[in-house]
């Protein structure tokens, strides 16, 4: 029969599927046949196809395959050995009750053959003397080869790793990583992108009947992302629970998903703590747990365990979740809890939870505006907490009265929206702009400067002039206005805030940094010289920032960072900056932006061009913020990719109205980079663009971070732009930066001896590595030298580092 080799037979031998390939720790294991071979691992990591293609390759030795598939109950020895000998009388062969094993051997070595018995399913025989018996076998017969395939570890493993040549391929061998994936994925004819399958070889756990159905049920989402068919995948996993091994656990095993995370606590409030050694040891038995310690399912086979509950037990599920929410909420992780309440679709809880844990909730903005969005209005609408959850976590998007408010020039104490509801007020509705700056201060510094100007401002709006929160209502809308570029909004917000002094929370602290950071952020987009009074301005150190607080910090240290660049200084910056960046402080997202785009300004301006782009980590998609989206926009204007440049800063005219300030530092490197790139009609539209926000805004610094000479060059078709470059406050100023880099394209074979040299080989070492003469090396030097602008070894490798061809040193 096919499947062995020339004249041999075989019994039972499965199809392999067309879409199958073993895994490479697998071929490598079964380069040779051994005496014995043993696959133990789960359902559906594929140990019958791996084993029957293996005993199919022409280049093992000659063999008769037999192969006895196990029925799925539990066998005595006597059960097995008929199996066994039923097996080998539908193969043609004799069975041992004719002739013995002496006889099977005998027959063999006359032919001149082996004999590969392979047993499929050897853990459901319950005799344990079987395990012995095999062993003896093969020790006896060197003819004989035994494959044994199992889902759990049985005595036979051991005895035949002691008495014979033994391959053991376990879970860990048979499990599919990334290339494996997308080498499968290929074959399905269901390509993916290398990042798609590290993804799903890590959230499927390797498991390659569940990936398999995954990759086959997929389908792509409207921005070409993988979507997964978890319909299909719960019904692939409702197969794997109903097997005997799991029927047992499998509703603990579904209610042991609820939960994020699985500990001993966990599993003693949900099932009972004496359910979870059986649980886990079924479940990793399974493929549903990978390594070892507590239960940790990957995370979509959580969520479809979820899934499988949800849809065939809803009450439990709810019940479940109802059980979980308490347990997080008195352990106080209000964050867990509220996703519990979601899951037991009860709206007083999950409007509840956000009341008692609101401190902790507002850090979590987008996880809260998902949780409400199945409260009623009216529910959210009888308290202080969920009044402003329903007007500021609640709706997607900034309500567009405040936009237009924004656009139109916000003003203190002038309403931007309709007379409130004639309905009844809360009873604590004097609390609504305490919460309001409480939410703006998290959405600031989480860098959603939009969302917390309207925070902010809608505090200053509801609280009376004398009211506590009025102070630091108006300073975090100054502090969100001036970052935005709402220059004149600002300036309107920052009058009569107090000054510099001790502080111990958001009510105090706001307004003594507004009055520090605010003036000086407003004076240097202006490019109005202070006086020498302000030489400290932008220095936050005279304000006491609380713990909650010190990432405002970095509000400080970037306008510092950016007088210091027009002043030719600031190199002790960088150190400050790189040390408040990773610290505790410059984790928050503001933080972290300011503070990347300041040392990206401070690099450029000393030439130091590779190591503003190492701090992007080489990703050339554009930052979620747009104040870093313009830092890296700009760093890639001065290593010359101007095709980057442009791609980078494609949001300028859609961030212009809201969001001035990154819009007119988008539209100049826009407008350079049009310009260099021969799109002259391009360029005159993006500094027509820059040139109308600084004119309305007052913000001029931008202009002095792209070439001048560029400009006057566009701004020969764009009259105003002339204008405003002829203003004294541009005219007398020099450029901060240095002259951007030309685009540079070396050939591979150039970029080949770049990276020769970079290693400090001599030129004729570097002509025999690469297999070419020396003069041929020498030519193509000469041709990276002209094309860097360099005239040395050592300015090459610079200048490449620089531009990004070559990673830092």
């Amino acid at each position: 029969m096919t499947g062995t080799s020339r004249g041999g037979v075989s019994s039972g031998l499965p199809r392999v599927p067309a879409t199958f390939a073993p895994t490479a720790r697998a071929r490598e294991a079964l380069a040779a046949l051994p005496t014995v071979a043993v696959l133990r691992a789960p359902r559906g990591f594929g140990k019958s196809s791996t084993a029957a293609q293996w005993l199919r390759r022409p280049d093992l030795p000659d063999r008769d395959v037999v192969w006895v598939s196990l029925p799925p109950r539990g066998l005595a020895a006597e059960a097995f050995w008929r199996a066994v000998d039923l097996a080998l009388e539908r193969a043609g062969l004799e069975s041992v009750a004719a002739v013995g094993w002496d006889g099977l051997a005998l027959r063999a070595r006359e032919r001149r053959r082996r004999l590969v018995l392979v047993v499929d399913g050897l853990d459901r025989v319950e005799d344990r003397r079987v395990d012995d018996e095999l062993v003896a076998l093969v020790q006896a017969h060197e003819e004989l080869h035994l494959v044994l395939l199992m889902r759990a570890q049985r005595p036979v493993e051991a005895l035949a790793r002691v008495a014979a040549d033994t391959v053991v391929l376990t879970r860990e061998h048979l499990a599919l990583d990334a290339t494996a994936v997308a080498d499968l994925a290929r074959r399905t004819g269901r390509a993916v992108r290398p990042e798609e399958a590290r993804w799903l070889a890590a959230e499927l756990g390797g498991w390659p009947g569940l990936l398999r159905a995954a990759l086959l049920t997929a389908g792509r989402g409207p921005d070409d992302e993988l979507v997964l068919d978890t319909a299909s995948l719960a019904d692939y996993l409702r197969l794997v629970l109903q097997d005997e091994e799991l029927a047992a656990v499998a509703e603990d095993l579904t209610a042991l998903a609820v939960p994020e995370r699985i500990t001993e606590e966990v599993a003693a409030h949900l099932v009972g703590r004496h359910v979870l050694p059986g649980a886990l040891a079924r479940a990793r038995a399974a493929g549903l747990v990978a390594g070892e310690g507590l239960l940790a399912f990957p995370t979509v086979v959580r969520d479809l365990l979820r899934r499988i509950l949800r849809e065939d037990c809803p009450a439990r599920y709810r019940e479940l979740n109802r059980a979980m929410m308490e347990h997080r909420r008195l352990a106080g992780d209000a964050l867990a809890a509220l996703r519990h309440a979601v899951r037991t679709q009860e709206p007083d809880a999950v409007l509840t939870l956000v009341e008692h844990g609101w401190a902790e909730l507002v850090a979590h903005p987008a996880e809260v505006r998902v949780a409400l969005a199945e409260v009623p209005v009216d529910l959210l609408a009888r308290s202080a907490k969920g009044l402003v959850a329903l007007e500021h976590l609640r709706p997607a998007q900034v309500p567009p009265a405040f936009l237009l408010a924004l656009v139109s020039g916000l003003r203190p104490g002038v309403p931007w929206r309709d007379a409130p509801d004639p309905g009844p007020a809360p009873g604590d509705v004097d609390e609504v702009p305490a919460l309001l700056v409480q939410l703006g201060t998290r959405l600031l510094l989480d860098a959603d400067v939009l969302r917390a100007t309207h925070a902010f401002a809608d505090a200053a709006l509801r609280a009376g002039p004398d009211a506590t929160a009025a102070p630091p209502a108006r300073a975090g809308a100054a502090l969100g206005l001036a970052l935005l570029g709402h220059t004149d909004a600002a300036r309107r917000f920052l009058p009569d805030l107090p000054g510099p002094g001790a502080t111990g929370g958001a009510v105090e602290a706001l307004p003594a940094l507004a009055t520090r950071v605010g003036p000086a952020l407003l004076a240097l987009d202006a490019l109005v010289a202070r006086g020498p009074s302000d030489a400290g301005a932008g220095r936050p150190a005279d304000v006491d920032l609380p713990a909650a607080l010190a990432s405002l910090e970095a509000l400080g240290l970037y306008v510092r960072a950016a007088a210091a660049v027009h002043a030719g200084e600031g190199a002790g910056l960088v150190g400050e900056l790189e040390r408040f960046r990773h610290g505790p402080a410059g984790q928050a997202p503001l933080a972290a932006g300011l503070a990347l785009a300041a040392l990206v300004d401070l690099h450029l301006a000393h030439g130091r061009g590779d190591r503003a782009r190492a701090l992007f980590g080489g990703d050339a998609a554009p930052p979620e913020r747009p104040f870093v989206g313009a830092a890296r926009a700009r760093v890639a204007l001065y290593a010359g990719e101007h095709e980057l440049a442009l791609r980078l800063s494609a949001r300028a005219p859609e961030l212009a109205a809201v969001c001035p300030r990154p819009a007119v530092e988008l539209s100049l490197v826009r407008a350079v980079a049009a310009h260099r790139t021969g799109r002259p009609q391009l360029a005159g539209e993006a500094l027509d663009l820059a040139t109308s926000l600084a004119e309305s805004t007052g913000i001029l610094r931008p202009f002095l971070l792209v070439p001048r000479a560029d400009l006057e060059q566009v701004a020969a078709a764009v009259p105003r732009a002339r204008a405003l470059l002829a203003r004294p406050e541009l005219a007398v100023r020099s450029e901060a930066m240095p002259t951007p880099s030309r685009p540079v394209n070396l050939s591979r074979s150039e970029l080949r001896v770049l990276v020769e040299l970079s290693s400090g080989r001599p030129v004729t070492h570097v002509a025999r590595r690469l297999f070419v003469s020396e003069s041929t090396v020498k030519t193509q030097v000469r041709s990276i030298y002209r094309k860097l602008d360099v005239h040395s070894r050592a300015e090459a490798l610079g200048r490449a580092r620089a531009l990004g061809i070559l990673p830092p040193a």
